[in-house]
């Protein structure tokens, strides 16, 4: 019986041409797939994870973005609040979700920057299984005191805490917030020993201050404005590079010699790494048309804001400069969250 006989793939031109013609056919379509993608999304309601609670400074910016956003797009942008472990439960949502832009992800200062100093094992890394899309807003922080604290001044409260070490002290959110590191940078960069009181929330921080509870508080502009305007609180400087409007006659740290004082709450939107370049740039572009929208603007001014336009490539550079900053910092007053 004969032996049977193989036929071998041919490896002549012509297969190979045909072959590369077939790849290349594959290219366009996935390439056309991915334009078309683009050009129509969002073709659905999509979702913006907040991982803070509602009610909070997070919760109100982002649900004002997201409106502007389901303005522009035609769809129903959707914000869903997944509090919890400083904001490290809803962000890890995001990043485990689809990868086809309809998850979006609004962090912030904390879940951007600062939880990557204070904490050693995230379920995540920002700039590996995330995509920055830009940021959405800036609040920046002023040093504020309660009204019966003798200084008048920024250089009056250095010299009274350095007289007496470790009796005045500094509200916060919590262990790690953002409002902590600010007070704690105030601290590194006088050169004085105040005590570090948590409260449960930027807004327990603040009547705690108003009580006479505690001394002082680095925050949000927009936490302590009515407060300063009423009389009930002393604002000493602003954390940022310019004199706020709200508060005009408030010189900046760097006027007063401590340029190192910069600090803010910060947010921005991020999608997952893997979501195709394409429907990025499309969130990207409408990211920027929310930005430029004057009634966007107007209203953040109202609540002492600011937007902050970068691009991808600079928001990323700008987090990693606040990383480095809050790095320093911590290091120096030895806080971590474990």
């Amino acid at each position: 019986m004969p032996a049977p006989t193989t036929t071998s793939p041919s490896f002549s031109g012509s297969g190979r041409t045909a072959r590369w013609r077939g790849a290349a056919a594959l290219i366009a379509c996935l390439w056309t797939i991915s334009v078309s993608a683009a050009e129509v999304f969002p073709a659905r309601p999509v979702r913006m994870m907040i991982p803070f609670p509602a009610g909070g400074p997070a919760d109100f910016v982002g649900r004002l973005f997201s409106q502007h956003l389901t303005e522009l797009w035609g769809v129903q942008v959707v914000t869903d609040n997944r509090g919890g472990a400083s904001g490290i439960i809803g962000t890890d949502i995001a990043v485990r979700s689809n990868p086809d832009g309809y998850t979006l992800l609004f962090g912030s200062t904390s879940t951007f920057a600062v939880n990557l100093v204070l904490i050693n094992k995230l379920p995540y890394d920002v700039f590996r299984d995330l995509a920055l899309i830009g940021l959405v807003a800036n609040a920046p922080h002023v040093l504020a005191v309660r009204e019966s604290l003798p200084a008048k001044n920024v250089k009056e409260l250095i010299a009274l805490a350095k007289r007496q070490p470790g009796k005045y002290s500094f509200a916060s959110a919590g262990t790690g917030t953002i409002v902590h590191m600010g007070g704690e940078l105030f601290k590194y960069h006088a050169g004085i020993d105040i005590l570090h009181v948590p409260f449960k929330g930027g807004a327990p921080a603040t009547t705690g201050l108003l009580a006479g509870e505690v001394d002082m508080v680095v925050n949000d502009l927009s936490a302590v404005l009515a407060h300063v305007k009423s009389g009930k609180l002393r604002a000493l400087g602003a954390a940022h590079t310019k004199r706020l409007a709200p508060l005009p006659a408030v010189p900046t740290f760097t006027e007063l010699g401590m340029p190192g004082i910069v600090s803010s709450t910060w947010w921005g939107i991020a999608v997952p790494a893997k979501t195709p370049a394409a429907v990025r740039a499309r969130i990207t572009e409408t990211h920027n048309k929310v930005l430029a929208r004057p009634a966007y603007v107007e209203r953040l001014a109202d609540l002492a804001m600011e937007p902050l336009v970068l691009t991808p490539e600079q928001t990323t550079a700008f987090i990693k400069r606040e990383i480095a900053k809050w790095r320093q910092v911590a290091t120096a007053a030895n806080v971590r969250i474990e």
